[in-house]
């Protein structure tokens, strides 16, 4: 699987747990087209939005080792181990970063403008620290700062992987 199509089945895969995740809230969603950007446009409960999808990894090796896991005629690779002093300082710094970008990017202002906020959904690669202690621990200090910022998403999902898809925490 080359890197493109594993990114993509990637989406899709969160894209199918966020959506079983809506039904057990009650809501639907109707994925509608996967132009990239955004990841989804997509109907919640019949009304018009977008979906962005991205990943915070706690660190390089990890984000190495995801990404190159199913990419087929990859060879393997040689990781060191890296030290975590403050894993879950580290952890809440590369979500805050992540989120943070996705912000600044002039393609998600452009997005705003075309389809109205959107929803940003980030997946959580941080082994030893959960979403769920993400929020608590950062979740007011990356609420605060977002405010100063234009609205682009309404919502922010954090997520992490589980065996049968994702889980979701809630951050806006």
């Amino acid at each position: 699987m080359k890197h493109r199509e594993m990114q993509s089945a990637h989406e899709q895969s969160v894209l199918d747990s966020f959506r079983s995740y809506l039904e057990t809230k009650g809501v639907s969603l109707l994925v509608l087209d996967r132009p990239d950007p955004p990841d989804a446009i997509v109907q919640i409960d019949g009304e018009s939005g977008w979906i962005e999808i991205t990943d915070a990894f706690q660190n390089t090796a990890i984000a190495k080792r995801f990404k190159t896991a199913t990419i087929d005629n990859s060879e393997e690779q040689d990781y060191r181990m890296v030290a975590m002093y403050e894993p879950d300082r580290e952890a809440c710094e590369r979500v805050k970063e992540v989120i943070f970008k996705k912000y600044d990017k002039n393609s998600m202002s452009d997005l705003l403008e075309q389809y109205g906020q959107g929803i940003l959904l980030v997946g959580a690669y941080t082994p030893l620290t959960s979403p769920e202690d993400i929020i608590a621990q950062a979740g007011e200090s990356i609420l605060a700062q977002i405010a100063k910022k234009e609205p682009i998403f309404k919502s922010i999902y954090l997520y992490r992987k589980i065996d049968i898809g994702h889980v979701f925490t809630k951050l806006l």
